[in-house]
């Protein structure tokens, strides 16, 4: 006998995640609105992502109606918490591009349909592209 109860995805975190812990946008009550829930949960979705479209779609809305929650005169706490998720997400995308460049990765070495074997490969352009992109993000924070 299995359990079939759906699991929250908030099962794993701590209680005083920014995730958690943000003050959501009160929106009218819609079948497919901004809930409460739906708001954490493109918010946990785009820290792992990075990526607006793709968590506002996991999440059951637009990205237009995401931006347009954000530009929300309540939502200054919605706009911090995607902010740092952004933030999260880059800095785990930078890591694991560098980590890439570094340490390089596996690819499989295929003849007549049958795999003889792998070759480590390591690429100096992403290294590049990663530090420029840093570069870029330094400078921009010190225009701020």
């Amino acid at each position: 006998m299995t359990d079939d109860t759906p699991t929250s995805p908030f099962a794993g975190l701590d209680p005083d995640d920014y995730v958690l812990t943000f003050a959501t946008v009160a929106s009218r009550k819609r079948y497919a609105g901004w809930t409460a829930d739906r708001q954490r949960r493109f918010i946990l979705l785009l820290r792992e992502c990075g990526v607006v479209s793709m968590a506002a779609s996991a999440a059951g809305c637009s990205p237009q109606s995401a931006y347009k929650l954000r530009s929300h005169p309540s939502a200054i706490e919605f706009a911090a918490a995607w902010d740092r998720a952004l933030d999260e997400a880059r800095d785990r995308a930078f890591d694991l591009a560098l980590r890439r460049a570094r340490e390089g990765y596996t690819t499989p070495i295929f003849y007549r349909g049958r795999c003889l074997g792998t070759m480590q490969r390591y690429d100096n352009r992403l290294a590049l592209a990663a530090l420029n992109c840093a570069d870029r993000q330094v400078a921009a924070k010190g225009e701020r």
